[in-house]
């Protein structure tokens, strides 16, 4: 694996490319390391600002070509939001070199970040003002999920369809996860934060990690994740998970059935 010093050489190939690239106007050291807070184990996340007058789609298309040149990469993921394109390249030895490339225009910082290069100084006057985006949890939306999540987790724990009840059994402790995370502020897109959620809050979530997948610990687990869920929905909206319990509970209070095909 990857070490420290194989990460901080492949860094300073990156910034000398980016550098030499006229179309690139900032570049940005973002994610763990660009707040400050990296270790041993973090990777690599850039943002390669792009000038008004160049070709996003292009800078982003060459540099697929570069990464592969330079790097021993075996594969790498490609993705958009906006007018932002994502590149990351995985290494040989795991390193991971995430790049995303943006219109200078459309340059914003959410989080601390270290820009590395200015050439104009406009991205720098952007990141010194950096503001905290704040999400708004959407608990009417996921409860509504959430209900079809406990209903299908728990059919399909009845019916002896295992991994099926497991997997929407994930992801009622997900959504409860998610909330508590955007409740204390946090952006809960890959959890990056949940395990600054308070112990207590937390802590219920564990007695949901089913340690077999036997229909009667499934249905333990599918229980608590469903308590816990009503739980952390009533932090916002008590009238709406009293409303919920009534029809949960009818389906937790009713048992195991046997087994069936049916939908």
């Amino acid at each position: 694996m990857f070490t420290e010093t194989d990460r901080d050489a492949a860094l300073a190939r990156v910034m000398e490319l980016l550098t030499d690239d006229r179309r690139v106007e900032a570049i940005v050291l973002t994610g763990s390391l660009g707040r400050g807070q990296g270790d041993r184990w973090s990777d690599i996340d850039l943002d390669a600002v792009i000038a008004d007058d160049a070709d996003v789609e292009a800078v982003t298309t060459e540099w697929e070509t570069i990464a592969y040149r330079e790097w021993p990469v075996v594969h790498h993921y490609a993705t958009e939001f906006g007018t932002t394109r994502v590149r990351g390249f995985l290494l040989r030895d795991a390193l991971l070199l995430d790049l995303a490339f943006q219109p200078v225009g459309d340059f914003e910082a959410w989080a601390p970040v270290q820009v590395l290069f200015d050439r104009t100084g406009r991205v720098t006057q952007v990141a010194e003002k950096w503001a905290p985006w704040s999400p708004t949890p959407d608990w009417r939306s996921e409860a509504g999920f959430a209900a079809h999540d406990v209903l299908h987790a728990w059919v399909a724990a009845n019916r002896g369809r295992k991994w099926q009840s497991a997997y929407f059994l994930q992801r009622i402790r997900n959504r409860t996860l998610a909330l508590a995370s955007e409740r204390h502020g946090f952006d809960s897109d890959d959890f990056t934060r949940v395990d600054d959620v308070p112990a207590d809050e937390t802590s219920p979530m564990e007695a949901t990690l089913v340690p077999n997948l036997r229909s009667d610990v499934l249905l333990e687990a599918i229980d608590r994740a469903t308590r816990a869920f009503l739980d952390e929905l009533r932090r916002h909206d008590q009238v709406l998970a009293d409303q919920l319990a009534e029809p949960f509970n009818a389906i937790l209070d009713s048992g195991s059935t046997p087994t069936s095909q049916g939908e």
